[in-house]
C-alpha cells in the first residue's frame, strides 16, 4: 500500500544557545523558541504554517535537516527542496552556477542540463544568467526560486516567506506555481508570516503562536479564530492590558524550567555538577586555547627574528574614488516639536536633506531649502553603510509591547494612513503622525502613507555590548528596512521598505 504521508514532524522543540560563554560551557539553553510542534504533510497537500519569520526560519532549518531539534524528530523518505530568499541574497556566484548547483542536488546530470536549458529560455534567467545572485534584488531572487521549483523533481517543496518579497503583479505567478505543485501530487509547506497567501492557497492550516501550535485544522476556521484574536488585541487600551493579554499562553512557553537530556525537567537534587557540564564543548575549548597559544608563540618568534626585515619596504595603497551620491538623505527630528518656516514637525519626523556641512543641514521644506543647526537631528542616508542585522535580533532591546506584538503593529507600515486613523484607538493624530492610546507606539505619515513607527528602547547598554557599538545614536540596516536609535530619548524608529 502506498504511503500518502510524505513527512512527519513529531514534537519539534528547539532552544536557542545562550549568549553567555559560561552558560554555553555548562550546556544551559537561552530559552525555548519552538515547543512540541507536530504536523504531517500529505501528497498533494498545501500545508500553510503561519508565524513570525524567526520561528518559521528555525522550523524550516529543522525540516530540511540543516538544524537538529533539541527534542523530537522529522521523519521522511522524500527529497525536500527548501526555498527562502534570505538564504541566497549573499550568494557570490553567477545565476547559471547557482542554477546548476541547485538542480544537481535533486536531478541526474542529463535531467539537470535539460532543466537548466528550459530555465534559460525564461527572460528573467537570460537577463541575469551571468550576473552574481547577490546583485539581484529580492523580488527577482524570489521569482527565480519559483521557476526553479517548477522544474525540480523534489517531492516536498518548502516555500519560506517567498510571498513577502513578491510584488502585487507577481501574485498570479505565485498562485500558479503552488497550484501546479498540488496538481503534481507534491507536498507543499507554505511557511508565511502573512495570512494572505495561506488564506487563498493552503488547504490545511497550522498557526504557531509564541513557538507553540495554537491552531491545527481547516483554513477557514483557523482564519476566523486568528481574526477574532487580533480583533480582541486591537481593542487593548493600555500597556498593562497589553502585558496581561495572552499571559497564560506566553507562560506555557516560558515554563521550560531546567532541562537536560532531551529537555526532561530535572530538579536541583536530581542534577549534579557533572550533569551541567558540556564535556564536548569543554574539550573543544581546550583544543582551541592550545592552538591559539601555539600560534601566539610562532608569531612571537617570527617578530623576534624577522621583525625588522620589512621595515624598508614601501607600499602604495590606492585611495578609493569618491562616488557621487544622488540618493535622498533625511534628518530625523529629535525635539518634541521643531519649527521649519513656521510649520511645526513632531518628534521622529523625517525631513529631506539636500546638503550637510558640518553641523549645518540644508532642509528642503516643500522644495524650499532652509539652513538649520544639526543639533536637533539625526542624519540618515539610506545609501550609507550601516551595521547589518535583523529585526528579530533587535527585539530584546525594544519595548515589550512591540517585542511581543511586532507583527501586528508593523503590518500597517507602507499602507494608507486610514489603516491607523480608522482602525486603531488613538490619543492624538495629525497630518504627519498618530499616537496610540495607552500604548507607547506612534506612527509617522508622509505623502499619505505610513512611513515609519516609533517605540521606546530598553536595555541599551546590553545592545551596545552585544553589537560592539561605540556611538550613542545608531542606525541598523535590516533585510527589510532600518532601525534608528535616538539614544538621548531612548526611542527606536522602525522603517520598513
Amino acid at each position: 500500500m502506498q504511503n500518502i504521508i510524505l513527512l512527519r514532524a513529531l514534537n519539534l522543540t528547539y532552544a536557542k544557545e545562550s549568549k553567555k560563554f559560561m552558560d554555553r560551557m555548562l550546556g544551559r539553553e537561552g530559552g525555548l523558541l519552538l515547543k512540541d510542534v507536530t504536523f504531517h504533510l500529505y501528497k498533494g497537500e498545501v500545508l500553510g504554517i503561519f508565524s513570525d519569520y524567526r520561528t518559521l526560519n528555525y522550523l524550516k532549518e529543522m525540516v530540511n535537516g540543516s538544524l537538529d531539534p533539541k527534542k523530537g524528530r522529522v521523519k521522511t523518505d522524500s527529497s525536500i527542496l527548501s526555498l527562502d530568499v534570505l538564504d541566497h541574497i549573499s550568494h557570490p556566484h553567477p545565476l547559471n552556477i547557482f542554477v546548476s548547483e541547485m538542480l544537481d542536488e535533486y536531478m541526474q546530470a542529463d535531467e539537470a542540463a535539460e532543466a537548466a536549458e528550459q530555465l534559460w529560455s525564461h527572460p528573467l534567467f537570460r537577463k541575469y544568467w551571468n550576473t552574481p545572485v547577490k546583485e539581484m534584488n529580492r523580488r527577482e531572487i524570489a521569482l527565480v526560486l519559483l521557476e526553479m521549483s517548477n522544474v525540480s523533481d523534489a517531492e516536498i517543496i518548502l516555500y519560506c516567506n517567498i510571498y513577502r518579497h513578491l510584488g502585487a503583479q507577481d501574485a498570479a505567478v505565485f498562485k500558479s506555481t503552488i497550484n501546479g505543485q498540488e496538481e503534481k501530487g507534491r507536498g507543499v509547506l507554505l511557511l508565511e508570516s502573512s495570512m494572505e497567501p495561506i488564506e487563498s492557497l493552503a488547504n490545511y492550516f497550522l498557526w504557531l503562536s509564541y513557538g507553540q501550535v495554537r491552531y491545527d485544522g481547516s483554513v477557514k476556521q483557523g482564519i476566523m479564530e486568528y481574526n477574532a484574536h487580533m480583533k480582541k488585541k486591537s481593542q487593548l487600551k493600555s500597556v498593562d492590558e497589553e502585558a496581561h493579554f495572552d499571559i497564560e499562553w506566553k507562560r506555557n512557553l516560558d515554563a521550560s524550567g531546567k532541562y537536560a537530556h532531551g529537555l526532561k525537567r530535572l530538579s536541583r537534587k536530581q542534577s549534579g555538577l557533572i550533569d551541567t557540564l558540556n564535556m564536548r564543548k569543554i574539550i573543544l575549548s581546550l583544543i582551541l586555547m592550545f592552538t591559539m597559544l601555539m600560534a601566539s608563540i610562532v608569531i612571537f618568534m617570527d617578530i623576534s627574528f624577522t621583525g625588522s626585515a620589512n621595515t624598508g619596504q614601501e607600499q602604495t595603497v590606492a585611495a578609493p574614488e569618491e562616488e557621487e551620491d544622488n540618493r535622498i538623505a533625511y534628518a530625523l527630528v529629535t525635539e518634541e516639536n521643531l519649527e521649519v518656516n513656521g510649520e511645526s514637525y513632531p518628534y521622529m519626523s523625517l525631513l529631506q536633506v539636500s546638503d550637510r556641512s558640518g553641523e549645518t543641514y540644508t532642509i528642503l521644506d516643500d522644495g524650499t531649502p532652509v539652513e538649520m543647526d544639526g543639533s536637533s537631528f539625526i542624519y540618515f542616508n539610506p545609501a550609507s553603510l550601516y551595521p547589518e542585522t535583523t529585526l528579530e535580533a533587535l527585539l530584546p532591546y525594544t519595548d515589550e509591547v512591540f517585542e511581543n506584538n511586532y507583527l501586528y503593529y508593523s503590518r500597517v507600515l507602507n499602507g494608507g494612513t486610514e489603516r491607523v486613523t480608522d482602525e486603531m484607538n488613538l490619543s492624538a493624530s495629525s497630518a504627519s503622525h498618530a499616537e496610540l492610546s495607552g500604548i507607547p507606539i506612534s506612527y509617522q505619515f508622509k505623502d499619505g502613507l505610513i512611513f515609519s513607527m516609533s517605540f521606546p528602547a530598553r536595555n541599551m547598554e546590553g545592545m551596545y555590548e552585544a553589537f560592539g557599538i561605540t556611538t550613542e545614536d545608531v542606525i541598523f540596516r535590516l533585510p527589510e528596512g532600518y532601525m534608528i536609535l535616538d539614544a538621548s530619548n531612548q526611542t527606536w524608529l522602525y522603517i520598513q521598505r
